[in-house]
């Protein structure tokens, strides 16, 4: 039954994408034509926050629900930390001279990727995926513990995101005309604003 049900699924795929249109349709020459007004010059950054922020914004707070949701299903003192004994890891060894070495270069190199992101390919997804990956080898090494979602910076830092976005979407209804629509002139400050606030 679930071989047939896979089967049926694949068929059903496959026919989705040989009845697309050749070529197929794409909004590509729309973004090009208007991608002056965002005043940034990746597309990708352009569509994200300028031409379809609202799904940008709606994603973020998903996020935002999902971890609380997550943070539910036990109390806080089950929280933060590890859920066993913290890893013993010799602090000579060949792990945490690589989480000492690495994670300042790693940051460096995530600011740059997140300021060339406006510009070129990059951006906050980038930049927050290496900072991730960083903090991720200083714990594999016992540098550092989890922080405790008790802690208000850690809740802080996660609602900001959002609660700026929706702050500068709103300032748009008075500024632009529309929500989540940038005056002239101050297109791609308030996206780089957007971009570090959602960057935790």
């Amino acid at each position: 039954l679930a071989a047939g049900l896979a089967a049926c699924v694949t068929l059903a795929l496959a026919l989705c994408v040989l009845a697309f249109p050749v070529p197929a349709p794409t909004l590509a020459p729309a973004v090009v034509a208007s991608i002056a007004v965002t005043e940034v010059g990746n597309p990708i950054t352009a569509v994200l926050l300028a031409f379809r922020a609202i799904d940008t914004l709606l994603e973020a707070i998903v996020l935002v629900f999902a971890l609380l949701g997550i943070w539910s299903l036990a109390p806080d003192r089950f929280w933060g930390g590890r859920p066993g004994l913290r890893y013993a890891s010799d602090p000579d060894g060949i792990l945490a001279y690589f989480a000492r070495l690495l994670p300042p270069l790693g940051i460096i190199f995530a600011v740059y990727i997140f300021w060339a992101g406006a510009d070129h390919p990059g951006g906050k997804f980038q930049s927050a995926t290496i900072l991730a990956a960083m903090w991720m080898l200083v714990l594999m090494a016992g540098l550092a513990d989890t922080p405790n979602i008790r802690h208000r910076g850690l809740r802080f830092g996660i609602a900001i995101g959002p609660l700026v976005f929706i702050a500068i979407g709103v300032l748009g209804l008075f500024s632009a005309g529309a929500l989540l629509a940038y005056p002239e002139g101050w297109a791609k400050p308030m996206i780089v604003i957007v971009e570090v606030a959602l960057l935790p």
